[in-house]
């Protein structure tokens, strides 16, 4: 008598539960890989973006601060401004101590005002050396021209040493970045209260979706400008005034008197900036954006109107 006992192996219902639960299990686990990828690709989109909103607010809350360092507010002249979509910030730079005002050496006589013009020529003045000797403006830089009361800026062109004295050349030209310059409104210097002094000027503004940053300019009057971010597809800039108005910009020749120059409190900075490159992973596959707004109040601008 033979004795049956059970044969192991595979039925063929077996096997195919067990493919079928092998390809569910296969199939979740690229779907989820799939899933961690696009998440993480996505995330990369946004990130980009994100970290030029980050880099841009940064930049701005440091270079806005230093409006009115060393030079106030007036009726009508800003050490913030804007106009168009561009911001302007005036400060005098440090070196290591404030800039020098440099006296303005007039010519011999003893008429007063000056002739119109400058002390050597349309464009050209001379001016005293520091104290101990020497002069730090140099071709390039932005100065401000102070007669008595009257401001203006002047790019200078050139800059020599003559021996007793030094000269500057600057540009001819009735404004630069919306302020009057050189002797715009027949401006004419003052013997005894005339002064230069080196300016920084920090300028933003947006050329197509490319945001420039610049602070510095050719002796021809261009700025030298400084990509600083792309995909801005919105740039705008509005100035707040004391009574927490806002302009586009400042008019100290309205019958409006909130809304000149010594009344502005700070600026607000709208954007909105985009990816580099549309992914089908985010955003349904359009141009991923997103908006932003800065206000900053610089604190030269707060003690100017708290004194």
């Amino acid at each position: 008598m033979t004795n049956a006992r059970g044969r192991g192996g595979f039925t063929i219902v077996g096997l195919l539960s067990s493919l079928v639960i092998g390809l569910v299990l296969v199939a979740a686990s690229l779907s989820f890989a799939i899933s961690t990828f696009q998440g993480a690709e996505g995330n990369k989109v946004r990130e980009e973006v994100y970290r030029n909103a980050r880099f841009v607010g940064m930049s701005l809350q440091r270079d806005v601060q230093t409006a009115g360092v060393g030079i106030e507010s007036e009726v009508e002249y800003g050490t913030l401004s804007t106009f168009n979509d561009t911001l302007v910030v005036l400060s005098v730079p440090w070196q290591p101590t404030l800039a020098h005002a440099y006296q303005v050496v007039p010519p011999a006589g003893v008429n007063n005002p000056l002739a119109a013009g400058g002390t050597c020529g349309a464009t050209c003045i001379d001016l005293a050396y520091k104290p101990g000797g020497g002069f730090d403006l140099a071709a390039g830089d932005l100065a401000r021209l102070q007669v008595n009361s009257e401001r203006r800026l002047l790019l200078i062109t050139s800059v020599t040493d003559i021996g007793t004295r030094f000269r500057i050349n600057f540009l001819a030209g009735t404004t630069i970045l919306h302020n009057e310059a050189a002797f715009a409104g027949g401006l004419q210097l003052d013997r005894f209260q005339s002064s230069v002094q080196e300016l920084r000027a920090i300028v933003y503004y947006r050329t197509g979706n490319t945001l420039f940053r610049s602070q510095s300019f050719t002796t021809a009057g261009a700025l030298q400008p400084s990509p600083m971010a792309y995909g801005v597809l919105a740039w705008d800039a509005w100035l707040i005034f004391t009574d927490l108005s806002e302009g586009v910009a400042a008019d100290p020749f309205d019958a409006n008197v909130n809304n000149d120059f010594d009344d502005m409190l700070g600026v607000r900075i709208a954007a909105r900036l985009a990816a580099n490159r549309a992914d089908l992973r985010v955003n349904d596959g359009g141009l991923f954006s997103n908006d932003y707004e800065w206000q900053i109040m610089p604190r030269n601008l707060m003690y100017e109107r708290n004194r």
